[in-house]
């Protein structure tokens, strides 16, 4: 019987059983996640880095992070668990206010959007907790949920006092260098005012840069830099069409295949035998 769940993406806290390889269905993280790898592994890929994490490793996802999250059983018949936990800002700024904590303005960094924590007794024992209900595919309530949390943030103050308080920043956005933005982000497919909010514009200022920096509208440009980024992928290594058009910006296969013909001449699939042609003939 397939098993496979995911669990309502505003709630609290989240569970998701899949036993297929899967794509998170976004790209840009809106709130401060907490994700516990209960069995199978996830691939995370930011714009500098990919990393692996697998059972048993709890990683926290920034707010306001670029990354592709690609969920993966490790073999047939193992289902893929994990628990999210989201802090968002509503929970973090009533939970300041009871605590008296201040909250300070912060500049945005791009830099350590995703960090792996310390598996220390207090957080084994808070996801140990949560596991049963991602097993039964039943939520938590309202009040084991909110104990949850905060007993989520004492977790994170015994591991890093400094990381705990940096949650509670209210982020501030200085003006980016757009070219070097642009080249690190292409591939996360966010719309185009999330890319301006990001380097610290308005959606009319990021339009007016774009065009002056790289002569073309920001809409075109992804697209053909993702082409590109696809074209280089299957060039230099064996994966296929299906397995890079997620990583490289594309939602739909047939969007991607028709565009990539139109750009290139010819279909992905194609793109190691021209190259072995290529070859033959020098």
């Amino acid at each position: 019987m397939n098993r496979d769940r995911q669990q309502d993406i505003h709630a609290d806290i989240q569970f998701a059983i899949s036993t297929n390889c899967t794509h998170a269905r976004m790209d840009y993280i809106p709130e401060h996640f907490v994700c516990h790898i209960a069995s199978g592994e996830m691939r995370v890929i930011e714009s500098h880095q990919q990393s692996i994490y697998r059972a048993g490793d709890t990683f926290l996802l920034r707010r306001n992070a670029l990354a592709k999250c690609e969920q993966r059983p490790i073999a047939s018949g193992i289902q893929f668990k994990v628990i999210f936990l989201v802090l968002k800002k509503d929970f973090l700024q009533d939970y300041a206010i009871r605590h008296g904590l201040s909250i300070m303005p912060q500049k945005n960094s791009i830099n350590a959007q995703v960090q792996l924590l310390m598996p220390t007794l207090a957080l084994k024992g808070l996801f140990n907790s949560l596991v049963p209900y991602l097993d039964v595919g039943v939520h938590p309530s309202t009040e084991i949920i909110n104990l949850k949390l905060e007993e989520m943030l004492i977790c994170l103050q015994e591991i890093n006092s400094e990381l705990t308080a940096s949650l509670f920043t209210v982020e501030t956005t200085g003006k980016l260098n757009l070219s070097e933005f642009m080249e690190r982000n292409y591939m996360f497919n966010v719309p185009l005012n999330k890319f301006a909010e990001l380097s610290g514009r308005s959606l009319s200022t990021f339009q007016r840069d774009f065009i002056r920096i790289f002569n073309m509208q920001a809409g075109p440009w992804l697209l053909k830099r993702r082409l590109q980024a696809a074209h280089d992928l299957l060039l230099n290594s064996d994966r296929k069409p299906s397995d890079v058009y997620l990583e490289t910006g594309f939602e739909d296969f047939a969007h991607f295949s028709r565009s990539f013909k139109k750009n290139f001449g010819y279909n992905p699939s194609r793109v190691n035998n021209i190259l072995n042609s290529e070859r033959t003939e020098n």
